[in-house]
C-alpha cells in the first residue's frame, strides 16, 4: 500500500481514546429497562458509534412513546454519569497520542456523543487537553455513519483529506471515515477484525502498538 503522507489524525472517542463503549450501552438498556421496553443486546450494538439522540429517536418512533425523547436522554445521560467511576483510557492510547503530539501532527476528537458526555469524561481524564479541535453531537446535523462531523473536523483544521488518518473502532464510524475521504484504521476494542475490515477500513489494529507511525511519511 502506498505510504501516507499524514499530517492530521482524528479520533473517535468511545472505543478508541476511552473504554466507554460498554459503559454506554449499559445505560441504554438501563434506560429501556426502567420503562418497561424489551430490547435485544443486538439491538444495542446496531447504535456503537452513533449518536444517543438517533437511538432514543428509534424507540420513541418504533418501540415505545409514552415518554419523551429528552426524557430518555437525560435517563441516559444519568445512568452514565453514574457508571463513570469504572472509565479508563484504551490500553496504549496515551502513550501513542504523546508519539503523535511529539510529531506536531494536527489532532482532532470526533464524536458522536454529546457534548454533556464529553465534559464529563474530560473531568476525569483531562481528554480534551490531547486535541486541537473537538467535535460533538450538537457540532453537525446529520451524525455517523454520514461523514459530516469528519467533513467540519477537516474544514475546521484546514485539513487534506488525502494527508489524513481516522482511528476508528465502529463501523459506522469507518463508513463515515471512508465517506469523507480519509484513510481509517479500525480498532478492535467493540468489533471484530473481519467486521471493520468488511466495513472498509484500511488497516486494522489491536492495539495502539500495532499502528508504528513510522509506517506513515509526516509532511507539514
Amino acid at each position: 500500500m502506498e505510504k501516507l503522507q499524514l499530517k492530521t489524525i482524528l479520533f473517535d472517542m468511545d472505543g478508541v481514546v476511552i473504554d466507554s463503549e460498554k459503559l454506554h450501552l449499559r445505560a441504554m438498556g438501563l434506560t429501556l429497562e426502567q420503562h418497561g421496553i424489551e430490547y435485544s443486546q443486538t439491538f444495542l450494538n446496531d447504535y456503537v458509534g452513533r449518536s444517543d439522540e438517533s437511538f432514543f429517536r428509534y424507540v420513541y418512533e418504533n418501540m415505545d412513546n409514552t415518554h419523551p425523547l429528552e426524557e430518555l436522554l437525560e435517563e441516559k445521560n444519568a445512568f452514565f454519569e453514574g457508571l463513570l467511576n469504572e472509565m479508563e483510557y484504551v490500553k496504549g492510547f496515551t502513550d501513542f497520542i504523546q508519539k503523535v503530539k511529539t510529531m506536531k501532527l494536527q489532532t482532532a476528537l470526533v464524536t458522536s456523543s454529546s457534548l454533556f458526555t464529553v465534559r464529563k469524561v474530560d473531568t476525569l481524564l483531562n481528554l480534551t487537553s490531547f486535541f486541537d479541535l473537538i467535535i460533538t453531537e450538537e457540532d453537525t446535523q446529520k451524525h455517523k455513519p454520514d461523514p459530516e462531523p469528519y467533513l467540519l473536523a477537516l474544514e475546521n483544521l484546514d485539513a487534506d483529506h488525502r494527508s489524513t488518518l481516522i482511528i476508528e473502532d465502529s463501523i459506522n464510524g469507518i463508513v463515515a471515515g471512508k465517506a469523507a475521504g480519509c484513510r481509517v484504521a479500525g480498532l478492535t476494542t467493540s468489533f471484530d477484525a473481519h467486521t471493520l475490515q468488511d466495513a472498509g477500513a484500511d488497516y486494522i489494529i489491536d492495539d495502539f502498538s500495532e499502528l508504528h507511525i513510522g509506517f506513515f511519511r509526516t509532511v507539514h
